[in-house]
């Protein structure tokens, strides 16, 4: 299995770091102009995930590779309550002769920040799933972008697949090792990410963002012992509480711990809201929770 668990199953406490930030943005408040300021390269989110089960075949088998535009940016919301304790059915759309399998295992979630592209090259690599991979920016303008995906994950490398996409729009790559073994990706610029769809921005008043009152740390699953951060961009309601609707993963090397801290957050963690003109309301908050076995 590409995801695997380890076999000592640790029965003393476990050792957290937890580091929790709330940041505001109100400039993403509705405020369009705000996401097209000229110069800015955006944060770049990518999720690569793969179908199950699958067939491994021999290293020097070719790949074959597609790039199509999804209808909207709210996908890696939608992917992220797949990893969420939140019940509820789950449905990606995706553009004809395009198939999201039933089940799925996700091989890595990770934001690339606007520094990260100083040299129009960066790298990361999750060692929960043995992958690495690097992207390669070649133009990046107000409205859209190129790059290209290069990588290896069990022995399967993939070079230089080219990538052109707009700063509004998810895009989806398909990467087929053989029939029954496909690799995706799937990048959305952070910014475009409607978390904000149903906020009344009036442009009065002003904001105060979300404070944290309480927040234990949540548990590292037993089956895991490496070191992993989970960061959960989302709303807070004016009841204080993280929206289920409205949040997304922007980093989570494994399931088990994107599960692990939302189930903390869902029922233990407890906010001030957000408020305007002294009445409470939603407001976006950022959370990293840094998970070490002991």
């Amino acid at each position: 299995m590409p995801i695997r668990a380890h076999p000592v199953l640790r029965k003393l406490p476990f050792l957290f770091i937890l580091l929790t930030s709330v940041h505001l943005l109100p400039h993403l408040l509705g405020a369009k102009d705000s996401l097209e300021t000229p110069n800015l390269r955006q944060a770049l989110h990518l999720i690569l995930f793969e179908d199950y089960p699958y067939t491994l075949v021999s290293p020097d088998k070719l790949s074959s590779f597609q790039a199509v535009d999804l209808p909207s940016a709210d996908f890696p919301q939608q992917f992220s309550c797949l990893y969420g304790p939140f019940p509820r059915l789950q449905r990606f759309t995706v553009p004809e002769g395009i198939e999201i399998p039933r089940k799925l295992i996700l091989l890595d979630i990770h934001t690339f920040s606007e520094a990260a592209w100083s040299r129009n090259t960066v790298s990361h690599r999750n060692t929960f799933t043995n992958l690495s991979y690097q992207l390669e920016v070649t133009d990046w303008t107000n409205d859209s972008y190129e790059l290209s995906l290069s990588g290896e994950y069990m022995g399967f490398k993939f070079q230089d697949i080219p990538i052109q996409g707009r700063l509004d729009r998810t895009k989806l790559v398909t990467i087929q090792r053989t029939t029954r073994q496909t690799l995706f990706a799937v990048l959305t610029p952070l910014q475009a990410i409607p978390l904000f769809s149903t906020v009344e921005n009036s442009g009065v008043g002003n904001i105060s963002g979300p404070q944290l009152i309480e927040g234990p740390a949540p548990l590292y699953p037993q089956e895991l012992s490496e070191k992993g951060t989970v960061i959960i961009r989302g709303i807070i309601t004016p009841e204080g509480r993280l929206d289920p609707d409205r949040f997304v993963l922007l980093e989570c090397p494994h399931p088990l711990l994107g599960r692990s801290a939302l189930r903390t957050i869902r029922d233990d963690w407890k906010f001030q809201p957000g408020e305007k003109d002294g009445k409470p309301v939603e407001a976006l908050t950022t959370i990293e929770i840094q998970f070490a076995p002991d």
